[in-house]
């Protein structure tokens, strides 16, 4: 997670020409006024309650779903899915001490207040993956609340829509285990979920392929074996989708330099719509920017990078084609429309949020995607679980292709609490 000072957020502002336009983060538990009132209304919304909601997925991990209430009993809903892996009990409850910690800044306080917990909670925010994506929940959560307080969609509040839906991918990586061998992303697999998924509309798949490598370093002979492996899995399903659909392919980071240059020149007979993420971006910005400049392909990347900051070395440098800022993850919504809004500036760069998560979260990034001019594409985690439809009404609604975005007041859903204490 990245820790960079004010001084350096106000550097890379000031040279992105925004400094003005994005206010710099004080302490942590500064005091600001309440001042807000709210429209229509004689007396202040304030938020007096959190409810977290786990609900267990499968074998990979949980969805957690934050329900902020207010004193006249309006819900606002976010997520915090996926800030640590599987179901270690120490990141759950690191997640719930989190989680109570950001509660406290908006206890009391009107919803409308966005702002003003971005700027006291954002020390703490930037500590860990953890803390950041709990952040994020309480923020998404936040603008549900003021846009159902205004009776409008949340994409209003962000400056209008551009788009009345958004084009998505079926990540059908989730959706991918064996029964006999829980975890393994088999080609079978992949081929049979590609298939299902242009059955059910889909214009475009991504799929994990390089999963089962060995960590590197590894024997020539085992490295070539679980590459040949990837690349023949890959030649499987772009025939099986056939050259009419979008192929995207997630390294997840099993790769280096030279290999990725090496595999994506295998790859190019392919015609990818990107290759995701080689290496780490966070951590190898320069071999990601090498490594950009030595392929045909898109670049994609930066799932789990945090706040302008983070994502400021990889902008500056144009290390990628397209970034992949998660709303669980990066911030919460306004930030990701400040990554989004710099990276349009600085070189034209796509957005394309990353998003293997619950239909809470991507209904708060379908407002975001509507509403961006750089926007690509939207992740969506396919086939995870068949009860995914039941979790919010109205459900997801899809036309070839894309998510249909919801008109009604904030993200424009209600979540199926008796479902979820079913699940639980």
């Amino acid at each position: 997670m990245n820790k960079t000072s004010n001084s350096s957020r106000r550097s890379f502002l000031k040279m992105a020409g925004l400094g003005a336009a994005m206010p710099l983060v004080p302490s942590a538990m500064s005091a600001f006024p309440n001042s807000h009132s709210e429209p229509n209304s004689g007396n202040k919304l304030l938020v007096t309650e959190i409810k977290v909601y786990k609900v267990k997925v499968n074998q990979r991990g949980s969805w957690y779903f934050i329900e902020l209430i207010t004193d006249k009993g309006l819900s606002g809903f976010g997520e915090a899915s996926h800030a640590f892996g599987g179901f270690s009990g120490e990141g759950d409850k690191a997640l719930h001490q989190e989680l109570s910690y950001f509660f406290e800044l908006v206890k009391g306080q009107s919803p409308f207040n966005i702002e003003q917990f971005r700027q006291r909670a954002w020390k703490r925010a930037i500590q860990s993956k953890i803390s950041g994506t709990a952040f994020s929940g309480i923020e998404q959560a936040l603008w549900d609340l003021k846009g159902k307080a205004l009776g409008v969609p949340v994409y209003e509040l962000l400056g209008g829509k551009l788009r009345d839906t958004v084009k998505v991918y079926a990540n059908i990586n989730r959706a991918n285990n064996d029964k006999e061998n829980s975890g393994h992303r088999s080609v079978a697999n992949f081929q049979r979920n590609a298939e299902q998924a242009l059955k059910n509309g889909f214009k475009a798949v991504k799929l994990a392929p390089f999963d089962e490598m060995a960590p590197l370093p590894s024997s020539p002979s085992k490295l070539k074996e679980d590459i040949d492996y990837a690349v023949n899995c890959i030649q499987t399903i772009r025939q099986t989708i056939g050259n009419d659909v979008e192929l995207l392919i997630d390294v997840h980071s099993h790769l280096n330099r030279d290999l990725a240059i090496e595999t994506a020149k295998r790859l190019e007979t392919f015609n990818l719509y990107w290759f995701e993420e080689p290496v780490n971006p966070e951590k190898f910005v320069q071999e990601t920017k090498e490594i950009k400049d030595n392929i045909k392909q898109n670049l994609a990347g930066g799932e789990a990078i945090f706040g302008v900051e983070g994502f400021a070395p990889l902008l500056k440098t144009n290390a990628l084609s397209i970034i992949m800022p998660d709303v669980k993850h990066c911030g919460g919504l306004q930030e990701l429309k400040n990554i989004s809004s710099i990276a349009n500036a600085l070189g034209g760069v796509s957005v394309a949020p990353h998003n293997p998560s619950g239909p809470v979260a991507t209904a708060a990034s379908a407002h975001l995607c509507a509403n961006i001019p750089n926007f690509a594409i939207l992740e969506l985690a396919y086939g995870e679980v068949p009860w995914r439809d039941e979790l919010i009404s109205p459900h997801e609604q899809f036309v070839n292709g894309n998510i249909i975005v919801n008109d009604d007041p904030g993200f424009g859903f209600t979540l199926n609490k008796k479902l979820i204490e079913t699940l639980i």
